[in-house]
């Protein structure tokens, strides 16, 4: 419960050494347009900085030289302009490239592909993201847990959206993955080709995933369905030192590509023991979810699982919740055996939509229907979540229907405007208005029964089932595959996982809720002292509003703040007056939030 203190502590000294001329802001990209130095650089890694601003460190100088030295194609980083009312005008004024933003227009001329030219050597490194790092108790629990989170890794990018501001303009997408993706693009030509040895190369360095590698019965061969390319002579080895086929795979298809940097003391050092090589491959491949080893047989660092897919927020507050909500959710997710598997190709799909504009309120995400199936939450009451899903739509759809609303959450319960999201012996959430309008939260009661789950059919897990409190033993010869609703992938909102699906008639078995699941962990472990689950009320409140789209994500604010502000012309252009009073309002918002307004409606 001291994220969010140390994070304030690590501000307050870099502060210190800034001094009281300059200020400390956490921001995904520097939104300021890059000046062009106007000097050539003989390895023409960047267009934009002299050499002074760039870091001298020889990690950092041979990550980009190497990148740029085994690229197979010209690098372009283009983000798709926000077209506003006026940005066709200022594209014709300006003539395409002639001003300091140089808009790129498409060879057909449409603006709808206007897109804003970006360095990638300014673009990657001085992005900032928000990882978390959890230490699991063995590789069984991590290889479990790193599954997991791979479909999890599109929903908190949506939530943690916050770049929607690139070289001073504004950008239509509201998260930078993909950019980086584009950036660490090292693929030779024979890669690309499919005439490397290794086989073709499909994804970047930085790119989601493709595949999952833990030894659950839940995983089925099927939702593993990337290509994946191998170092077919380093799995056979790994295979004949005793290492199973999927952790295998995993280990070889990091051992597929190059290294983009190693020192030479490390590749002669000549100890078995040492991980150095190891870790200078893993460490240039950029997963959502990486799967860490202990540095050395002797560490006192365990095996760990790394989330790296959320967005760095604006302030210690966002980022202190969006740690602990991840945190929270993982120890969740292990402690009821939840199931969230799906294709690695939903995944794939689920982080093309969380890049839309407005992801969490014009998007649905393809997710498994019952994550229960098979868990170890059976038949019982779960407190709901602290806010209800009613923003966010289909991107097809148009505003919902208030009566569409009413008809969907049925009688109103005359005691769930004080009752709502209320958690036993803790404060409670924030009433929920009793609106049915679009933008409001509607009364729902405090707890919602989860449906009954039938054991689990397997016998490869050697332990007793339950179901409606009564313990049982799964009957042979059938397994979790032959169920219907385990293969069922439905579109659903952000708002539905996270805080419980509203239409529980909408589908046989709703979705519990991520934050309802979360409260009936808590509830289970009984851990938190009074003060301490406040705390987390808080913070899961936050998330709650945001996943509904009561309160807005950062890229939201900011868009909203620049569209909003007396200069703004209309063009997409983010002027230096706008720029300077953004800028300004990110500074104020650390001290007040009331400054971000919606970004903190909950």
């Amino acid at each position: 419960m001291n994220v969010e203190d140390n994070m304030k502590l690590r501000k307050g000294l870099i502060q210190q050494h800034l001094g009281s001329a300059n200020s400390y802001l956490t921001t995904t990209v520097c939104p300021i347009p890059a000046y062009s130095s106007g000097q050539s650089r003989e390895d023409e890694s960047s267009r934009s900085l002299v050499d002074q601003l760039l870091s001298p460190h020889s990690r950092y100088q041979a990550l980009f030289k190497n990148t740029c030295l085994r690229r197979a194609h010209d690098l372009k980083a283009n983000v798709p302009v926000y077209l506003d009312k006026n940005t066709q005008c200022y594209f014709q004024r300006t003539k395409c490239g002639t001003d300091l933003h140089g808009l790129e227009d498409s060879k057909d001329g449409s603006t709808s592909k206007l897109t804003i030219p970006l360095d990638p050597i300014v673009c990657l490194p001085h992005g900032c993201s928000l990882q978390v790092t959890m230490q699991l108790q063995d590789i069984g629990e991590a290889r479990r847990l790193h599954d997991q989170l791979i479909p999890l890794a599109p929903i908190m990018l949506a939530l943690t959206a916050a770049t929607t501001i690139w070289d001073g303009v504004l950008a239509d997408s509201d998260v930078r993955w993909n950019l980086l993706g584009v950036c660490l693009d090292d693929r030779t030509v024979d890669e690309v080709s499919d005439t490397s040895k290794k086989g073709q190369q499909t994804r970047s360095r930085l790119s989601s995933n493709n595949m999952f590698m833990s030894e659950d019965h839940q995983l089925l061969d099927r939702y593993n369905n990337a290509r994946l390319v191998i170092d077919h002579e380093a799995k056979q080895q790994l295979l004949d030192s005793g290492m199973d086929h999927r952790l295998a795979d995993h280990f070889a298809h990091l051992f597929a590509r190059d290294p983009l940097v190693i020192f030479s003391r490390d590749a002669e050092m000549d100890r078995p023991e040492s991980t150095a090589v190891f870790q200078a491959i893993q460490s240039t491949t950029y997963p959502t979810v990486r799967f860490k080893a202990p540095p050395s047989p002797r560490s006192d660092i365990g095996w760990r699982v790394e989330f790296r897919p959320m967005e760095v927020q604006m302030t210690d507050f966002e980022n202190a919740a969006f740690a602990i909500f991840v945190m929270l959710l993982s120890r969740t997710i292990l402690h009821f055996d939840l199931n969230l598997y799906m294709p690695i190709s939903t995944v794939d799909e689920n982080m093309e939509k969380a890049h839309g504009r407005d992801s969490i309120n014009h998007q649905r995400f393809n997710f498994r229907a019952n994550p229960l199936l098979g868990s170890r939450l059976h038949a019982t009451e779960v407190k709901s979540g602290p806010e209800i899903p009613t923003a966010a739509q289909d991107t097809a759809q148009s505003d919902p229907d208030p009566d569409s609303i009413a008809e969907c959450l049925g009688p109103k319960d005359s005691d769930s405007s004080s009752t709502a999201g209320t958690l036993s012996g803790t404060t409670s959430f924030s009433s929920i208005s009793s609106s049915t309008t679009p933008s409001a939260h509607p009364p729902v009661t405090s707890k919602r029964a989860l449906p009954n789950i039938e054991p689990v059919e397997d016998h490869s897990r050697k332990r007793p089932r339950t179901t409606n409190n009564i313990c049982i033993n799964s009957p042979e010869g059938s397994s979790a595959a032959e169920s219907n609703e385990d293969e069922e992938f439905p579109p659903q909102t952000i708002a539905a996982l996270i805080n419980g699906d509203l239409c529980p008639s909408s589908r046989p078995t709703p979705f519990p809720g991520f934050i309802p699941l979360i409260q009936r962990y808590l509830d289970e472990i009984d851990t938190l002292d009074r003060p301490a689950r406040a705390k987390v009320d808080e913070y899961l409140g936050l998330i709650s509003a945001r996943a509904s789209g009561r309160a807005w994500t950062a890229a939201k604010w900011q868009r909203e703040f620049v569209t909003g502000h007396g200069e703004y012309r209309g063009d997409s252009i983010v002027g230096g007056k706008v720029m300077y009073d953004l800028l300004n309002a990110v500074k104020a918002m650390q001290g007040s939030r009331e400054v971000g307004g919606k970004m903190f409606d909950f």
